[in-house]
């Protein structure tokens, strides 16, 4: 009887599950609220920069594009990626991030259009 009332979580110990249960959503909570904020950096600098950010001011915070190329109204597009680390699966395949930043720059230089798209990682 007390052995059956253990296992199906009865008396004294269910508050303590409850709690556990309780503290573990709150932190898978926590840890993915991070990793969205962590994730979005990119995206609101490029959305407060807009119109106003020069190549040589993005070049400065990101370094050099990993693509460029001419813009066919003028002016220049950049490419930037961002890979997060990945997991293996089930399956042994490694699941990775990967971000396109795909900004696009007029003739004076200035940051026009961005977009974000999902790449291969």
């Amino acid at each position: 009887m007390v052995w059956n009332n253990f296992l199906q979580g009865a008396g004294p110990k269910r508050g303590l599950a409850h709690r556990w249960r309780r503290n573990s959503i709150l932190q898978v909570t926590v840890i993915g609220l991070l990793v969205l904020t962590a994730c979005s950096g990119g995206s609101k600098y490029f959305q407060d920069a807009l119109n106003e950010a020069t190549q040589e001011m993005v070049m400065q915070r990101y370094g050099s594009p990993h693509k460029s190329q001419s813009a066919s109204e003028g002016g220049e597009v950049w490419t930037y990626f961002e890979r997060g680390s990945g997991t293996a699966g089930f399956g042994g395949h490694v699941r990775g991030v990967c971000r396109a930043y795909i900004l696009t720059f007029d003739k004076q230089a200035v940051l026009r259009r961005w977009e974000q798209q999902t790449c291969q990682g």
